[in-house]
């Protein structure tokens, strides 16, 4: 094996090695954000045009989906970070 042959299969291992690389920080990060939802919660997603969570008007904007759970505090809106109280929301 010559020189050139061997600069040129050490270019590809690196080129290889650096794009499986790329792809692990890639996939880490997919992975971090669907872990979102608080372990031992029940999350659930609203979108416009769906029914209300527990017969209740949430105050979030009602134009976009949103991921959320809830307990007997209230609603916590995941995307956001937005918590709205049982007490400030009123029943229909």
């Amino acid at each position: 094996m010559n020189r050139a042959q061997r600069i040129s299969g050490s270019a590809a291992t690196l080129f290889v090695w650096g794009g499986l690389g790329l792809a692990s920080v890639g996939l880490g990060a997919g992975f971090a954000q669907a872990d979102a939802c608080p372990a031992l919660q029940a999350c659930s997603r609203w979108c416009p045009g769906d029914t209300l969570p527990a017969g209740r008007p949430i105050p979030w904007e009602p134009g976009v989906c949103h991921d959320f759970y809830w307990d007997s505090y209230g609603v916590h809106d995941i995307g956001t970070g937005k918590f709205y109280s049982w007490r400030s929301i009123p029943w229909r």
